[in-house]
């Protein structure tokens, strides 16, 4: 019983915490040691299980992931290769409508908490030559930044589910990619195909052939595919595979080669790191507490479908938070343990994601939502009345996949 109190306890102080803006590494933190405390833990029991959570291997591998990915993005956007890649591609298409939607999926692969408010200038402009209203041009740049959250191997949160799954993201992937389809699908038909009032004014025409268009597009994108290539054929962990496109960024500069170290370990976004640390202590407390998935186990002796706890449960954070990493550092490593092989661990890990994602995309309190709210000056409720459709579609689809598919 003190555990589900602790559970409960743990739950409250995040949303509680996170409600009132407070970091969340300092917020799962918090809820990880009263979950300790209320649970019967001793001060050093408590010491000894942040300190095992933080200085297990997996979790230090983790950290090294997360910080070499904070260096990528920081100096893809430093050096200016995220705008030669934007360019790449406008050049390669040639085409404001693909153009306006590529540029904040491109975007979309940095790990920057609002990030969505990076893309929002080129939406405007672009937009104002589709003659799109403003609501309109905000709804596109939150909804298509967010696609790559399916795709995308090396995002900050596709690797904290990896790691606290123990799944491969190219198998969360796998098991999203449907809902990935049905996004860019309905995106495309609600927001570019319909509602266009003028004639697509499309950008001056290229000048260079097709052949060397595509090769401008590999170069400047190799970065970002290099990882995952060298990551699948020579099998090497994320934190060593990602380290090609961090150098291939500096043979791709002209000015400023001399201060590139120095700008890689400014990159590290120490604050990212500790949120990490924050969630990896979390879930280390919650598998220590046998009584909470035996009590998990029970509802669904009686009959609950785990499938409905698990959206309620990232439904309830999900909305009340905003925050994609919270929901899962706090459910994964509790639904997890029900998995009775490799293949129910990468269902149950994939499912949690989808649905994190789901209810997290729809809060209120969802920086790239709020960020680019505030940037387009429209009301919140104004961008909820654009996607509401979209999302109701990613929610069928969610839905139809993993109660009637998989």
């Amino acid at each position: 019983m003190r555990e589900l109190i602790a559970l409960a306890a743990a739950f409250l102080i995040i949303i509680a915490l996170l409600y009132k803006k407070v970091h969340i590494g300092t917020t799962m933190l918090t809820a990880a040691v009263v979950m300790g405390f209320i649970a019967g833990f001793t001060p050093l029991e408590v010491v000894t299980a942040v300190l095992k959570s933080i200085m297990e291997r997996p979790t230090v591998e983790l950290f090294a992931v997360i910080a070499v990915i904070c260096i990528l993005s920081s100096v893809l956007q430093k050096y200016g290769i995220l705008d030669k890649m934007a360019d790449s591609l406008e050049d390669l298409f040639n085409n404001n409508k693909i153009s306006m939607m590529f540029l904040p999926l491109l975007v979309g692969v940095l790990s920057i908490p609002g990030g969505a408010v990076m893309s929002a200038p080129v939406v405007d402009s672009v937009g104002d030559k589709l003659g799109l209203d403003k609501v309109r041009k905000a709804a596109i740049n939150v909804v298509f930044r967010h696609i790559a959250f399916f795709l995308f191997p090396f995002s900050t949160t596709m690797i904290l589910t990896s790691q606290i799954g123990g799944v491969s993201p190219y198998t969360i992937i796998k098991y999203n990619i449907p809902v990935a389809l049905v996004s860019i699908t309905a995106s495309y038909m609600l927001f570019m195909r319909n509602g266009i009032s003028k004639a697509e004014d499309p950008v001056s025409k290229a000048e260079r052939g097709i052949v060397e268009r595509i090769g401008s597009v590999l170069v400047y994108t190799s970065p970002l595919w290099v990882g995952v290539v060298t990551n699948v054929v020579f099998g090497l962990p994320f934190y060593l595979a990602l380290i090609p496109g961090v150098a291939i960024v500096y043979f791709l500069i002209d000015k400023g080669k001399q201060d590139f170290i120095r700008e890689m370990f400014k990159g590290i976004n120490w604050s990212m790191v500790y949120a990490v640390a924050g969630i990896m202590c979390l879930q280390g407390f919650i598998k220590q507490m046998p009584a909470i998935p035996q009590s998990i186990n029970n509802l669904m002796a009686s009959g609950m479908d785990m499938r409905v706890l698990i959206m309620l449960s990232t439904a309830v954070m999900g909305l009340l938070t905003g925050n994609c990493n919270a929901v899962i550092g706090m459910f994964l490593p509790l639904f997890i343990t029900f998995a009775a092989d490799a293949g129910d661990k990468a269902y149950i890990t994939s499912m949690i994601y989808g649905w994190a994602f789901l209810f997290y995309f729809i809060s209120p309190m969802h920086l790239c939502q709020v960020f680019t709210a505030e940037y387009f000056n429209v009301e919140i409720k104004e961008l909820f009345g654009q996607y509401k459709i979209y999302w109701l579609v990613l929610l069928a689809a969610t839905i139809i996949l993993y109660v009637f598919i998989y």
